[in-house]
């Protein structure tokens, strides 16, 4: 049964009081076979306790994920035990997963608990109203089974120890090494890797220049992007369960946990996205750093139709990305590109025209003679690439480079600081799958091969470099 689609449910909806616990104060029960029906079936889930509850009435059913060792205690979510329980009138109290509470309200099968409107407990418990009938009570077990299997399943086997590449020193290069897999904390998800990518933050990070803005807690593994599969979930999570497929950029207040590894631990609500259908792994993983990047760029020039932005470093990662946002805004785009292969990357892109890195200034002079309406700095000198931009235009750079004559040129500048939000993952995600946004993995590279890849990224590429794990 689709219970994000449920079939609706028939005749009025049972009234209640409004009180936080209403209890048995609903109009309508299951009939004592109903009942049993649906006592039998949380009895059966697979890892699940059931036993007297002490809510306010002991013959309610309470739903534990452990057998208690001494008296069997309140429903007090959220805990790591009980996640729900079944009222002598047949109704239940569940956290649910998220995705169902909506269309199960819509269609008239549930109501939000009242406890669920308080800030710090989960907007995930419903009232799940008493099953009158067999057709009912298949709509009942349903959501029960849900409930049981997004709560008992909260690990997969996960086994003790992974792969990863990891330098344990400033200065070390970066080897694959074994290290313990790390736990799930509070608030976060730990995600079985299968795709990451190289950026130029892992540059930094492996060269130390990061020493100062970040804590290094060595062995330090490298790796902003990743993609995979949830594996545990920490307390307190409630919008991703154990299966889910997601993506993102690895948001930790240290260097230490990456994306060249078989497991990283991430917080659930930032960074964090799912994948939707008709995105592979691959792309999801080569897309979290490098598109919010561009997208973040792009946004803070916010180039209108018919302006003219000039992106400098267009045939990187971000750059590719840079370019195709810029011309679905209708801008007329200049990259920096050098004639042949990569002139013929950014414009398979939507770049308008091309400038070797070499003749910056003289080309786009010659391009827009008045200066473009906005620039993006991604690389190269960044006095020359905001001199070419118009008085009163725009600038963002992800270099955190900073004009001098800003303020007398009226120039609008940035520092691009990539936000990762849940949002904005879920807004690149949809845009691949859509078809506005293409993800230019140019090499494929295997985790034991991922030191290479990092060298191969310092050379010079085009496009994205996946690391497979």
């Amino acid at each position: 049964m689709n219970l994000e689609a449920p079939p609706r449910r028939t005749g009025t909806r049972p009234a209640t009081t409004g009180r936080e616990i209403p209890h048995d104060q609903l109009d309508q029960f299951s009939p004592p076979e109903i009942r049993a029906a649906l006592v039998a079936e949380a009895e059966a889930l697979p890892g699940v306790f059931t036993g007297p509850s002490q809510v306010s009435e002991p013959s309610s059913l309470a739903l534990r994920l452990h057998r208690p060792d001494g008296p069997w205690e309140a429903f007090l979510h959220p805990s790591r035990d009980e996640f729900g329980h079944i009222h002598r009138a047949g109704f239940l109290h569940l956290t649910v997963p998220l995705p169902l509470v909506p269309a199960l309200i819509e269609n008239g099968w549930a109501e939000r608990h009242p406890i669920s409107l308080r800030p710090e407990w989960p907007d995930t418990i419903v009232m799940l109203y008493a099953p009158r009938d067999q057709d009912e009570l298949a709509v009942a077990t349903a959501v029960l089974r849900a409930a049981g299997h997004r709560q008992f399943h909260q690990r997969r086997e996960v086994r003790s120890d992974m792969r990863a590449l990891a330098f344990d020193d400033f200065g070390a290069t970066p080897a694959l090494t074994e290290l313990a897999v790390p736990e799930a904390a509070a608030g976060e998800v730990l995600v079985q890797v299968t795709a990451s990518s190289v950026n130029g933050f892992d540059l930094g990070s492996v060269g130390g220049f990061l020493k100062g803005v970040y804590d290094y807690e060595f062995p330090v593994v490298v790796g902003k992007d990743f993609a995979g599969k949830v594996a545990a979930v920490g307390d307190g999570v409630t919008d991703l369960a154990v299966g889910d497929a997601v993506f993102g950029v690895v948001m930790r207040p240290t260097l230490g946990q990456g994306g060249f590894a078989e497991y990283v631990a991430v917080p659930a609500s930032y960074g964090v996205a799912r994948i939707p259908d008709g995105l592979d792994e691959i792309r999801a993983g080569a897309l979290g750093l490098a598109g919010t990047a561009a997208l973040n760029a792009v946004d803070a020039v916010a180039p209108a139709a018919g302006e003219t932005v000039l992106i400098s470093g267009a045939t990187g990662g971000v750059g590719a990305f840079a370019v195709q946002f810029a011309a679905a805004r209708g801008a007329t785009v200049i990259a920096t590109a050098e004639p042949g292969a990569e002139a013929a990357f950014v414009t398979a892109l939507g770049a308008d025209h091309t400038v070797g890195r070499d003749e910056v200034a003289a080309a786009v002079r010659e391009l827009a003679k008045d200066g473009v309406h906005a620039a993006v700095h991604l690389a190269g000198d960044g006095a020359t690439v905001s001199g070419l931009v118009a008085d009163g235009g725009r600038f963002a750079s992800t270099i955190h480079f900073a004009p001098d004559d800003a303020d007398a040129r009226g120039l609008k500048t940035t520092a691009i600081m990539s936000d990762p939000s849940p949002e904005t993952l879920a807004r690149l995600a949809g845009d691949v799958v859509a078809g506005r946004l293409r993800v230019p993995v140019a090499r494929r590279y295997a985790l034991a091969e991922a030191g290479q890849a990092i060298s191969d990224f310092m050379a010079g590429t085009l496009g994205k470099f996946a690391v497979t794990v």
